[in-house]
């Protein structure tokens, strides 16, 4: 796969005024450490996924809103549940373990991400971390 930063903000809420935020958007990237999460921040990332591939299953710590934009994409649950989303489907990830394959044998799919920093996930008294 192959991926794009957007944007990205370092605060929530976002300040506007005298443009902070671009002034902090540009500094994070310049510093070449942004991970797939900003904490205390969010990042709009477009991602390319290649057809054939085999899905990585993985599990940020964060909210992700997932939109296909072109192309059709699987999303494959730790349960081995799968879902198929075509152009238009808008995925809701919250802090799951999950993987994205693309079932096309020769198109690629792009899809949009924007990644909100959350609070650690507890479930049933364990802590879940991220899990790349």
């Amino acid at each position: 796969f192959a991926f794009s930063v957007a944007y990205t903000t370092s605060a929530f809420p976002a300040t506007l005024t005298a443009d902070a935020d671009i002034r902090a958007h540009e500094a994070l990237l310049a510093t070449n450490s942004l991970g797939l999460v900003n904490p205390g921040g969010t990042v709009c990332r477009v991602v390319d996924f290649a057809p054939g591939k085999p899905p990585l299953m993985h599990r940020t710590r964060s909210l992700d809103y997932g939109i296909v934009l072109e192309g059709e994409i699987e999303m494959v649950l730790d349960s081995g549940e799968t879902r198929r989303l075509t152009r238009g489907d808008i995925a809701v990830q919250r802090g799951t373990m999950h993987a994205w394959r693309n079932p096309h044998p020769t198109q690629w799919t792009r899809m949009v991400f924007v990644l909100q920093d959350c609070e650690v996930v507890e479930v049933g008294g364990v802590v879940l971390g991220e899990d790349l």
